[in-house]
């Protein structure tokens, strides 16, 4: 049996030797189509030094945290470009760039392929996760996994402790896609960041929800008090800009305020143009 696990996995790996998985997959992918995504695994959030990632329609992430949050081990061969996973009774083995797997000495077919990013080796989520037993769901609105698996306490060392909710990941995004109108990711974050300034500011309410909703003689976000704007879904790009925002990358400074236009009193404390976006302190 060992021996035709070696076969398989060697017959595997001569399809992608001599690839650079960097700049013949992962390089492929359109950034704009990546979406930062959340896992939860029994409750928990998957900690992670990478995020997790949303590819067209598949959640990767990287391997070591999920199979050691569930209480597996994996081990990597640099040969074949081999990730090996092992939990309780079920032993699984892919190949960094192929569609194709073994699972208990049994090739098995993936719908995507695991690749490298950043140095970190990506793996398909729902493929490992169920094969090891595990109940996965996908929560389109705040693009998150929910895992879940019977008798599995996550270790301490693999939870992340998140300092927002769903729902304010999910309210900013959608103030983000009314107020960017999908212009760029560094607009939408800057928006994103302008909203988290304001809930630091003691001159403003200090949740999420308050200061978007917020009437200050003038409604201070006019698009969240139209009747529209409760069923309105997020942009993927606003999502991924809402989560870095909300994972404290500022791109904008101490932004409290932006419009279309200049304001004429603000001239000094203007902090950056943005797609046509005036952004001031």
């Amino acid at each position: 049996m060992k021996k035709l696990k070696y076969i398989i996995l060697l017959v595997l790996s001569m399809a992608i030797v001599g690839c650079n998985v960097d700049t013949a997959y992962a390089n492929t992918i359109d950034e704009r189509q990546i979406v930062e995504t959340s896992v939860k695994i029994n409750n928990q959030f998957l900690v992670a030094d990478t995020p997790h990632i949303l590819v067209e329609d598949s959640v990767f992430v990287v391997g070591r945290y999920l199979v050691e949050a569930l209480g597996g081990t994996i081990g990597w061969t640099e040969e074949t470009q081999t990730v090996s996973m092992v939990l309780e009774d079920k032993a699984i083995d892919i190949v960094i760039g192929s569609l194709e797997g073994v699972v208990d000495g049994t090739p098995v077919a993936l719908y995507k392929a695991p690749f490298i990013k950043d140095g970190r080796t990506m793996i398909p989520l729902r493929f490992v996760s169920e094969y090891f037993g595990c109940d996965v769901e996908w929560i389109q609105q705040t693009y998150t996994v929910v895992m879940e698996k019977d008798g599995l306490e996550v270790p301490k060392a693999y939870i992340y402790d998140r300092s927002y909710t769903d729902e304010d990941l999910y309210l900013l995004s959608k103030i983000v896609t009314v107020e960017s109108g999908d212009h760029s990711l560094e607009m939408a974050m800057a928006i994103a960041n302008t909203v988290l300034n304001r809930v630091k500011d003691d001159r403003f309410p200090n949740t999420i929800a308050e200061v978007i909703y917020q009437v200050d003689v003038y409604q201070q976000f006019p698009p969240a008090h139209k009747a529209s704007f409760e069923t309105l879904t997020p942009k993927p790009i606003s999502i991924k800009a809402s989560k870095r925002a909300l994972e404290g990358v500022n791109n904008i400074g101490p932004s409290l305020f932006f419009n279309n236009q200049p304001f004429k009193s603000k001239t000094n404390d203007l902090i950056k143009i943005i797609d046509g976006e005036y952004f001031y302190k």
